[in-house]
């Protein structure tokens, strides 16, 4: 990266942290288009789409990496709904993406539509609530956000079930804390890839 495009990223890990109504708001209303599309299209038209989807978003962080302008531009635009390290690594929305094409690949599309709420529903309230919850921290987290993470995975299922997108299994409860505990977890890669691979697995393994 270029002194310019540095400087820029370094803006970003500088500045006051941007609102996280944004980034919340953000991660709720785009990481909910791709399983809400998955509940009424087809399977394979899915596949399609994300396989686009995910190539295209490798392709401009890969570019944007190799070309100054175009990181600057990039930086400048989405500021305020990017992480610090961002502005030197794959965003978290290209592993969303990446992990939507995963599990609607390799699951059946109601664990892959279940799984990604889970994710994109749970992940805003475990920040929302572990952020003002008090208390000892578990991986530099709370433990207070975690039980949020579940509960809204709970609610998730519940509306799921109620609408009848999926039937009631015990495992789809399962994977909703198993989704919890990979969020919690201090893992290597991003939460927007191991929380619905996580909760796809467990759910897969339980028999939904």
């Amino acid at each position: 990266m270029g002194m310019a495009g540095a400087d820029l990223g370094n803006q970003i890990g500088n500045q006051a942290p941007p609102p996280p109504v944004w980034r919340r708001l953000f991660h709720l209303t785009a990481g909910s288009v791709i399983p809400v599309a998955g509940i009424f299209a087809a399977e394979l038209g899915m596949i399609i789409a994300l396989a686009a989807l995910t190539a295209g978003a490798f392709a401009l962080d890969l570019a944007r990496f190799r070309l100054e302008w175009l990181n600057q531009q990039f930086l400048r635009w989405l500021a305020p709904l990017l992480k610090a390290d961002e502005s030197r690594r794959i965003t978290g929305a290209t592993y969303m993406v990446l992990a939507a094409l995963v599990v609607f690949v390799f699951f059946h599309p109601a664990v892959a539509v279940t799984a990604l709420l889970f994710l994109s529903l749970g992940d805003p309230a475990a920040a929302i609530v572990g952020i003002r919850m008090p208390g000892p921290r578990v991986f530099g987290k709370s433990p207070g956000g975690t039980v949020a993470f579940v509960a809204a995975a709970w609610g998730v299922v519940g509306i799921l079930v109620a609408t009848g997108v999926v039937e009631y299994h015990w495992g789809l409860m399962a994977g909703g804390v198993v989704a919890g505990l990979a969020e919690l977890a201090p893992l290597p890669l991003d939460d927007n890839l191991t929380v619905p691979l996580s909760a796809g697995l467990a759910m897969h393994f339980f028999g939904v």
